[in-house]
């Protein structure tokens, strides 16, 4: 009788064993799943990002938090090529973009406040931080509204983020991402 008690104890002992290792993995698979989507969202988009240094309303900018983005960037969808006016910030714990298509019908191309029409990208999240370079020094903003007559993009964009996926034996699972985007290429 005592050998069957020590042998199903073991027993229970692998498969509980067994089965949080398999729940981690498969919460970790998950989260890192999340950011390399999110990640290549990022370096698509980014990597098409346009600045236009003009006066008046078709001045097209470039705006950068630590926690936001502003941009332009092309989208195209069927005949034609138009442009896509980008937010991508942090709310909470999600990480959410909005989205304005702009045409030949559009008649001013800066960014209103806030962020209209997001939509999540990414959620539980625990942390997004960006930093943009401009050659010699990483900056925590950017923003071609201040620059005049020689407006830039930054050379490349760090994104930094943690994202969590849940509790498992009595901790928090969380990730962290790093990745430099180069700009324009």
């Amino acid at each position: 009788m005592v050998i069957i008690v020590i042998v199903f104890i073991s027993g229970l002992l692998i498969f509980s064993t067994i089965t949080l290792r398999i729940s981690r993995q498969t919460t970790e698979k998950t989260i890192s799943a999340s950011a390399t989507d999110f990640i290549l969202f990022l370096r698509h988009t980014l990597r098409e990002a346009i600045i236009q240094d003009i006066e008046g309303p078709f001045r097209i900018d470039f705006i950068g938090t630590e926690t936001s983005i502003k941009f332009f960037a092309p989208y195209t969808v069927g005949k034609g090529s138009d442009l896509g006016k980008y937010g991508i910030y942090l709310d909470g714990n999600e990480i959410k973009m909005s989205f304005e298509r702009i045409d030949r019908n559009s008649d001013d191309y800066s960014f209103k406040s806030g962020f209209s029409g997001s939509q999540v990208l990414v959620e539980n999240v625990k942390e997004l931080a960006f930093s943009y370079w401009d050659g010699k020094n990483w900056e925590k903003f950017w923003d071609t509204r201040n620059q005049y007559a020689c407006a830039k993009l930054p050379e490349k964009i760090k994104v930094f983020c943690t994202l969590t996926g849940g509790r498992c034996e009595g901790k928090e699972i969380e990730k962290s991402f790093n990745e430099e985007i180069w700009m324009g290429k």
